[in-house]
């Protein structure tokens, strides 16, 4: 059920309610939508860099319009390693292998640290 929120302009926007946006969000996890792990607000720095990289390893993907498999044998995978890849499954990668992947898609990647 959505629930309304009222806008110090007093415009009312409708949100989904807790339990409907957690509903979305295990949708958005499975493994059968592309690109579709979300990073939740506390992530490491880590946790937050390997998403960026997986990000960067799918728009090479959907920007060149090739098929999984042809990126996989780019990026020297077979063909699930891939998936795990291009649907953020961040946890069984280490920022160095990421790195590899992309700079294989980037030549000329380069990361930069920036401090807050």
């Amino acid at each position: 059920m959505a629930r309304k929120i009222k806008l110090n302009n007093g415009t009312s926007v409708r949100y989904p309610d807790e339990k409907d946006l957690n509903e979305i969000l295990g949708k958005l996890s499975s493994d059968e939508v592309l690109g579709s792990s979300v990073i939740p607000k506390n992530a490491s720095e880590v946790d937050k860099v390997k998403f960026k990289l997986c990000g960067k390893i799918l728009e090479y993907k959907l920007a060149h319009k090739i098929s999984q498999k042809e990126l996989a044998e780019k990026l020297g995978l077979d063909e699930p390693e891939t998936s795990r890849v291009l649907n953020y499954k961040i946890e069984r990668y280490s920022i160095e292998r990421l790195l590899a992947y992309a700079k294989a898609l980037y030549p000329k990647l380069t990361l930069e640290v920036l401090a807050a």
